[in-house]
């Protein structure tokens, strides 16, 4: 069982959970047993094939009894706005994260940074520590691109988010390089790209720094998200 409540966003798609083994991946590394990753499997599929729409996006909750509920809605990702979406580095205590770098049901360590760069203005925010490395985004991993390499923030601290794994996965049969670095703010503004990935919306640019990495990313999402995953 987990030791604290463990919570995942997961994109349902024409009644079906398209990254589902990915999602059951993490929440194994977040101390799920086998008997929970079955509830699991049930539940979501359950509530995917139960969705009227298209699209939709689920709630997942694990408690650390091993109970499920999913809840579904058409609510868009908070990083898909009008115009992509603005960042703000934001400075932050270094989150404790469960075992195996797992997403807590409680967000309220990342919600503080959120609502820091929302009040300047901004959609989203990058944590930055005391010691001057970038930690995270506060809904969605980060990735800079310099040159041909994608680099993330180290996990932990960073979330092992489920987009983060199929950066890793699609990259390198797009021509790019992808793995873990420390980064800095230096790091943030220098990038020849920077976007941010989630379970839900795939690949995003930040605004005015998109580019080819990004498209390249974005359409792999896409082709998960309609098709087929990756057998990893």
């Amino acid at each position: 069982m987990p030791r604290q409540a463990l919570r995942e966003t997961i994109r349902v798609q024409d009644g079906r959970v398209p990254l589902l083994e990915r999602h059951l991946a993490r929440l194994r590394a977040g101390g799920c047993d086998d008997d929970t990753l079955a509830r699991v499997w049930c539940e979501a599929e359950a509530a995917a094939a139960k969705w009227p729409f298209d699209y939709g996006r689920m709630t997942l909750m694990v408690s650390p009894d091993g109970d499920v509920t999913t809840d579904v809605s058409t609510a868009a990702s908070s990083v898909v706005v009008p115009g992509d979406p603005v960042v703000a580095l934001v400075r932050s205590d270094v989150p404790v994260l469960p075992q195996g770098a797992a997403k807590p049901a409680d967000r309220s360590f990342w919600d503080g940074p959120l609502a820091a760069a929302q009040e300047a203005g901004a959609d989203a925010a990058v944590l930055v520590s005391p010691n001057n490395e970038l930690i995270d985004g506060s809904q969605a991993t980060v990735w800079i691109r310099q040159g041909v390499e994608l680099l993330t923030p180290m996990s932990p601290p960073a979330l092992a988010g489920v987009s983060r794994g199929v950066v890793f996965d699609v990259a390198p049969d797009l021509g790019y390089l992808s793995r873990e670095a420390h980064l800095t703010p230096d790091d943030y503004d220098a990038g020849e790209e920077v976007f941010l990935t989630t379970a839900v919306a795939g690949a995003v640019p930040v605004r005015g720094r998109e580019g080819d990495a990004v498209v390249a990313i974005a359409a792999e999402f896409e082709r998960l998200f309609h098709g087929t995953d990756i057998v990893t």
